[in-house]
């Protein structure tokens, strides 16, 4: 519609009259009368072509904006199309894939699930041959004994012939002889020997390293509990007991050990008597290795035992510093019966701790004790000699004292041991420059050991006991260790002074642990001796940043693990060794 036939049309509110203009307030088109009223009320007036054309914009402006929109809506269509059609085709991918692996998995189910039943058949052949290796010597003692019958029976009537009866008599005795030897071999070992399967849970490792493993077991052949899955450190020697419940058993029991890749070295058997076994193994490389017992060819029960190979050194520091109870400083560290580490400090009180390092709880003594060092008995009491008392205290499994050593004599008591076969409590009077032994029943004063070439200084401070029963004792000014056999007379300098690994400068502790190692802290490190005294190795290393190693306690043999309370840095480290 033009502007010239808006113009020609008749007002809405006046018929008489066209419009001329258009009111933008009002919305409407107006005649002359309207105008008036409008530009009365200020109202914006447009002619009608200039509000034609501004109108126009706005529908264009609008009519763009919805093609707009709708070109957006068709690309977000395409968009969801497209994407629609990608899931599509990565779902189908994913399917072959899954279809591939499930392929591949059954594949290797399948060729595992022959190779175990072929290791059954292995087993079932082994048992085969043994039945039949034990039937043909039975068919051959047969045939000899029915000769051996026959001619003898030939001599009937014939008492000349005396001599000749008495061979056939000795070669029937022969007969009895080899088979009771065969009983003995094939049925103690062949005719116990059953198949055994054990299946790899993990799919993972059921892929890579087997769906299992058949083992022939003989249930006659056991290997402790406790040794069927143990953890040792890089490079410890140790020992798996194994025991037969036939105590005359004949069958040759061997072991191999076999590292993380499957290497496999055959290792030592010791036959102890009476159907027990002691298998010694050592692994020189971190990870998870076996050991493989047979008898014959049956494995014992519990074979393969699994073993955990810990990495050595430093695996733990327990922040002692972070427990405000200890603000008095620490004086020595002990493992109590109940696996957890004891801590003393310079006043009554006693702070406990899980191997891991979580603090489990504050222990208190009586008011007037200051703990110099600790000695856990293993059967949950425990010792420890009170310096501000001058005297050895005892406290049972409930940390109450229950018994005193050493009142009036004991002039400064510091490290103390007790040989628990002999019950004498030894404890160091670094007072009085010697060891006294104590009476653990009666707590008497059983006489006292004076060392070699001693000075008037303060000098011994720590002891410990050989296996022997021989005394260890550190001088801390003498900077040595001494060795007193179990009568109190001096037998060596077993360790001497000396910067080097191998000597120590100011022994501060000593400990032995299960295979008669001997453990010592001294200036700024930790060293392993054998029980000559001969030096094996550090336990520290100088990157483990060990400033004063004070003390020391040996918590595991298994894996090998020594707690060492350093000094200054007020903390206990934890060690494989």
């Amino acid at each position: 519609m033009s502007s010239q036939e808006v113009q020609g049309t008749c007002c809405q509110d006046h018929p008489d009259n066209t419009v001329e203009r258009f009111c933008t307030t009002c919305t409407k088109r107006v005649c002359k009368r309207c105008i008036m009223s409008c530009y009365k009320d200020h109202h914006d007036i447009l002619t009608m072509s200039d509000a034609i054309d501004a109108f126009n914009k706005q529908v264009t402006e609008v009519i763009r904006s919805a093609e707009d929109i709708k070109q957006e809506l068709e690309n977000t269509f395409h968009s969801i199309m497209d994407d629609k059609a990608d899931f599509e085709s990565h779902v189908k991918k994913i399917k072959e894939v899954i279809k591939m692996h499930k392929e591949t998995i059954v594949s290797k189910v399948e060729e595992e699930t022959k190779k175990l039943l072929l290791d059954l058949g292995n087993v079932c052949k082994q048992k085969n041959d043994a039945i039949e290796g034990q039937v043909k010597e039975l068919e051959s003692h047969q045939m000899e004994l029915q000769s051996l019958k026959r001619s003898s029976s030939e001599t009937m009537n014939q008492p000349e012939k005396t001599k000749t009866l008495d061979d056939f008599n000795t070669n029937i005795n022969e007969v009895k002889k080899n088979v009771k030897e065969m009983n003995s071999q094939y049925l103690s070992c062949a005719n116990n020997l059953k198949p055994n399967v054990t299946f790899n849970s993990d799919l993972d490792d059921a892929l890579t390293k087997g769906l299992g493993e058949i083992t022939s077991v003989d249930n006659r052949f056991i290997i402790e509990k406790d040794d069927r899955s143990i953890t040792v450190s890089k490079g410890q020697t140790f020992e798996v007991k194994a025991e037969s419940l036939d105590k005359s058993d004949t069958c040759k029991v061997a072991a191999t050990l076999i590292t993380p890749s499957g290497k496999q070295t055959a290792t030592e058997v010791e036959h102890m008597g009476s159907g027990e076994y002691r298998i010694k193994g050592r692994c020189d490389k971190e990870g998870d290795w076996k050991m493989e017992i047979t008898a014959g060819v049956a494995h014992f029960k519990g074979s393969p035992v699994n073993i955990k190979v810990e990495p050595l050194g430093l695996i733990d520091n327990i922040k002692i510093a972070t427990h405000k109870q200890i603000w008095y400083g620490v004086s020595d560290v002990v493992f109590n019966s109940d696996s957890c580490i004891l801590v003393s400090s310079d006043c009554n009180e006693l702070l406990k701790f899980t191997k891991s390092g979580k603090f489990v709880a504050n222990i208190k003594l009586a008011e007037n004790a200051k703990v110099s060092k600790m000695h856990s008995m293993g059967n949950g009491h425990i010792v420890y000699s009170d310096r501000q008392r001058n005297i050895v205290v005892m406290l049972n499994d409930k940390f109450e004292e229950c018994m005193q050593f050493g009142k009036k004599i004991l002039k400064r008591p510091l490290g103390l041991t007790v040989n628990n076969k002999t019950q004498v409590l030894y404890v160091v009077d670094i007072k009085a420059n010697c060891v006294c032994k104590f009476d653990i029943d009666g707590g008497s004063l059983l006489g006292k050991i004076f060392l070699e070439n001693r000075n008037d200084v303060d000098c011994p401070n720590d002891v410990t006991l050989t296996r022997e029963g021989h005394l260890l004792v550190t001088e801390w000014s003498s900077s040595r260790i001494q060795m007193i056999n179990a009568n109190g007379t001096f037998t060596k300098t077993l360790v001497s002074k000396g910067p080097n690994d191998g000597k120590v400068i100011h022994p501060c502790a000593i400990e032995t642990d299960k295979d008669e190692n001997i453990i010592v802290s001294s200036d700024n490190k930790v060293q392993l001796f054998d029980k000559n005294g001969v030096f094996l190795k550090r336990i520290d290393t100088d990157d483990d940043g060990l400033k004063y190693p004070f003390r020391i306690i040996v918590i595991s043999n298994r894996p090998q693990t020594i707690a060492v309370f350093d000094y200054k840095d007020n903390n206990v480290k934890i060690f494989y060794f």
